[in-house]
């Protein structure tokens, strides 16, 4: 995911993003962030969700740092664990060798079986 601001306005766009659907934007604010529409209706009780209408969410710059920060944090664990499984197939890769240096040993040294008697 690429996020960037453009014009005021925090743009997130992914792998696969269609332009003709426009980018996903989130409004900025210069870091102020407000949880509720000031004419919101009063919440219900809590075992019913409130309405998504009820609530705005504001993307500010310390979420925007946060996230590549996690971004970050998450390609370097992906980017260890590709090396990990690298060097685990390359290990592979060894001991499969040597099992068919083993093999190919045991067959110059173990002589055929005779021909069953017909």
């Amino acid at each position: 995911m690429k996020i960037f601001k453009e014009d005021g306005q925090w743009i997130a766009k992914s792998k696969g993003f269609d332009d003709e659907s426009g980018p996903s934007t989130f409004p900025f604010e210069g870091g102020e962030e407000m949880d509720e529409i000031e004419d919101a209706p009063p919440t219900r009780p809590r075992s019913h969700r409130p309405s998504p209408s009820t609530y705005r969410f504001t993307f500010t710059e310390d979420h925007y740092n946060h996230l590549n920060v996690r971004i970050d944090s998450l390609t370097f664990t992906v980017e260890g664990l590709h090396h990990t499984v690298d060097n685990l197939q390359q290990s592979v890769d060894g001991m499969t060798s040597l099992l068919q240096a083993l093999h190919s040993c045991l067959d110059a040294m173990i002589p055929p079986l005779p021909p069953p008697d017909a």
